[in-house]
């Protein structure tokens, strides 16, 4: 009898464990996209194409995680698919990502900040469809 207690006991922290560290892994992916974004912005701010690409890098970098973390389903709220739904929102954040830096490097910083726009609007559908904002 005490081994069965020992045993649902250890599942019961292992499985409560994998989701902490599954919301752990979430809240520092969303601070990475944050710096990244704001990295983005500091580069447009001092007309510096470095500081934008090390924005853009890290920003295609951490987005490629976000679907890592979002469970399969239907949103009871919105009836949409919301890891079909993150796919597809990461896929348009990095074409978005890259286009900030192409325009960028041209000398185009009206196209780039409309691009980085564009990039903070798929940032927040997303929290407003995934998680319910």
């Amino acid at each position: 009898m005490k081994k069965i207690l020992l045993i649902t006991a250890l599942v019961s922290t292992v499985l409560f464990a994998q989701s902490e560290a599954r919301h752990l892994d979430r809240m520092k992916n969303m601070q990475e996209m944050e710096v990244a974004m704001a990295t983005i912005q500091k580069g447009f701010l001092f007309n510096n194409v470095n500081v934008v690409k090390n924005g853009v890098k890290d920003l295609k970098r951490t987005a490629s995680f976000t679907d890592s973390f979002i469970k399969p389903g239907i949103s009871k709220k919105t009836g949409v698919n919301t890891l079909l739904y993150a796919k597809n929102q990461t896929e348009s954040i990095t074409m978005l990502a890259n286009e900030i830096l192409v325009a960028f490097e041209k000398g185009d910083q009206y196209a780039a900040a409309n691009g980085y726009l564009m990039v903070l609007s798929k940032c927040l559908s997303c929290h407003k469809t995934v998680r319910s904002w």
